[in-house]
Order: structure tokens, then C-alpha cells, then sequence
């Protein structure tokens, strides 16, 4: 029962942060319907990728850092579960969520948008490692927190756990 919290925990966490993407990808999709395509300058696959990092993963993650710096996610305590220092009990310090955010959500989910980029351009090798390293992120993690494991890679690098509130 555990593993089906942290796994749904984590899944409200995902949703908290694709809420404002869909925004952000429906304001985008009704300005472009409402130009022509010479108003529009051209964008290589390059820029618009380095623009959907910079501008959107980056400012997610530590808006989700910031959560979790405070004892954790909308997901972790709508479930009752709190992030904490491992050594301490106290809340993580921002650089430890920040740590932890990167590699529990902000990697995945980089190597799952730059795949599909690579599937896009017919460079199905390229797509096909990079959505095996996202699938392998989010699995090394499932498997941990499903064996019951105190801590997952994330929580190891950043030196954080999640328990029971």
C-alpha cells in the first residue's frame, strides 16, 4: 500500500507541474493560429529545446524544490508523507530539494522530451537510448521505493528521505 501512495504522490506531483505546460502549450497554440507563418520567425529543433528547458523544466523544478525545501510536495503531503534531511529529521535545506528535484523529476523528464525530439527528426537510435535512460530513472526509482527501500537514488545524492507524517 505504501509503493501505491508514494507512486500516486509522485503521479500528483507530475500532474502539478504539467498543469501549467498545458497552459503554457495552449497560449502558445492559439497565438501561432493567429498569425501567419511569415510573422513567425523560424526556430531550430536546437533553440526550441534549450527554450523548453531553461524556460520551463528549470522554473518547475525549483518552484517543486521550493515545496519540497518546506517538508514536501502538493503529492507528498496531500498522501502525509514529508521530505527530511536524512541525518537530522529537520526539512531539506533548498539545496538538497533542489538536488533531489533534479534527478527525481527534471531528468526523466528532459530525457523523455529530448527522445521524443530525436524520434521527430527520424533519429530513432538517439530517441531510443535517451527514452531508455528516462524509462531506466523512473524504474531505478520505482524499484527502490517498491523493495522498500528508506531512500531512492535521489533521496541518497541529496542526503533526504521521505517518511510518514
Amino acid at each position: 500500500m505504501l509503493t501505491a501512495r508514494r507512486g500516486l504522490a509522485t503521479g500528483i506531483d507530475y500532474a502539478t507541474l504539467a498543469l501549467p505546460l498545458g497552459l503554457l502549450a495552449g497560449i502558445v497554440a492559439l497565438r501561432r493560429s493567429r498569425s501567419t507563418a511569415a510573422d513567425r520567425p523560424p526556430l531550430s529543433s536546437a533553440r526550441v529545446r534549450l527554450i523548453v528547458a531553461a524556460g520551463a523544466t528549470l522554473p518547475l523544478s525549483c518552484s517543486l524544490a521550493a515545496a519540497e525545501a518546506s517538508g514536501g510536495s502538493p503529492g507528498k503531503r496531500l498522501l502525509g508523507f514529508t521530505v527530511s534531511d536524512d541525518t537530522t529529521d529537520e526539512a531539506p535545506t533548498y539545496p538538497q530539494a533542489l538536488a533531489r528535484t533534479l534527478l527525481k523529476t527534471a531528468l526523466p523528464w528532459e530525457l523523455g522530451h529530448q527522445a521524443v525530439w530525436e524520434f521527430r527528426a527520424d533519429h530513432t537510435r538517439r530517441g531510443a537510448v535517451l527514452a531508455a535512460g528516462a524509462y531506466a530513472a523512473i524504474g531505478w526509482q520505482a524499484v527502490a521505493i517498491a523493495r522498500g527501500a528508506r531512500q531512492t537514488y535521489p533521496d541518497r545524492v541529496a542526503g533526504t528521505r521521505v517518511r510518514k507524517s
